[in-house]
C-alpha cells in the first residue's frame, strides 16, 4: 500500500511540474524549430513531421466535417515521404527536390512531388490565415474559417469542394471549445494565444519561403 501511495504521489508531482501549459502547440513538432540552410532551403523531412503533426488540428474545428481536408494533407505528405525514400540525398529539401523535377520537367506530372507540396502548402496557408484572424481578435471561428478559406483555397476547389467546404463552416467550434481542446485544459487563453503566436511565425516563415520559390519559377498554378 506505502509503494502504491508513492507512486501515486510521484505521479501528481510529475504532472504538475511537466504538463502545465502543455497545448496542442507545445506539443506538435513546431515550424520555428526548423533549422533552414544558407539558401533557404526547408530540409523534406523535419517539415513533413511538422505538417502532420497540424493535422490534429482539424479535429479541433470538427473532425468529421474536416476529414477530406486532413484526407487530403496526409496524402500530400505520404506522397512527398515517398520521393523523400527514393532518394534521400537529391530530395533532402523540398527546393531539392521540386529543382529535380523542374530539370526532368515532370512539375505538372501526375503525382509529383511539386504538385503534392503546391497542395500542401495551400493548405497551410487556410491554417495560417485562420490562426491570425484568431490572434486579431475574432471571436466568431466561422468568419475566421471563413474569411481563410476565401484567402486561401477557395479559388483552386470546384464546386462540390466549396459545398464541402460549406458544410465544415457550419459545424466549427465555438472560440471557447476551440481554446479548451487546444489548451487541453492546461492553460489559460492568454497563454494559448501566446504559443499560437510563437508557432505561427515558425510556419509563416517557412510557409513565405515556398511561396516565393514556387512564384520565382512559376509553379504556383
Amino acid at each position: 500500500k506505502t509503494r502504491k501511495k508513492k507512486n501515486w504521489l510521484f505521479l501528481s508531482v510529475g504532472n504538475t511540474s511537466q504538463h502545465t501549459n502543455m497545448s496542442f502547440f507545445t506539443t506538435a513538432r513546431s515550424f520555428a524549430a526548423i533549422p533552414a540552410a544558407s539558401d533557404e532551403d526547408i530540409p523534406t523531412a523535419v517539415f513533413l513531421d511538422a505538417c502532420a503533426d497540424i493535422v490534429p488540428l482539424f479535429d479541433a474545428l470538427g473532425s468529421t466535417a474536416f476529414a477530406p481536408v486532413k484526407s487530403d494533407i496526409n496524402g500530400n505528405i505520404k506522397k512527398l515521404r515517398g520521393w523523400l525514400d527514393a532518394n534521400p540525398a537529391k530530395h533532402a529539401t523540398l527546393q531539392g527536390l521540386v529543382r529535380e523535377e523542374m530539370a526532368a520537367k515532370t512539375t505538372t506530372a501526375s503525382g509529383s512531388g511539386t504538385d503534392a507540396l503546391l497542395w500542401l502548402k495551400r493548405a497551410l496557408s487556410f491554417i495560417r490565415v485562420f490562426l491570425a484572424e484568431v490572434l486579431k481578435g475574432q471571436a466568431d471561428l466561422t468568419v475566421a474559417a471563413n474569411t481563410a478559406y476565401e484567402a486561401t483555397l477557395r479559388k483552386y476547389h470546384n464546386f462540390i469542394v466549396r459545398g464541402i467546404f460549406a458544410v465544415a463552416m457550419k459545424v466549427v467550434p465555438s472560440k471557447e471549445g476551440f481554446v479548451k481542446t487546444l489548451s487541453r485544459e492546461t492553460c489559460d487563453e492568454a497563454t494559448l494565444m501566446k504559443q499560437m503566436d510563437e508557432y505561427l511565425a515558425g510556419l509563416v516563415r517557412h510557409l513565405d519561403t515556398l511561396n516565393n520559390f514556387y512564384a520565382t519559377h512559376k509553379l504556383d498554378s
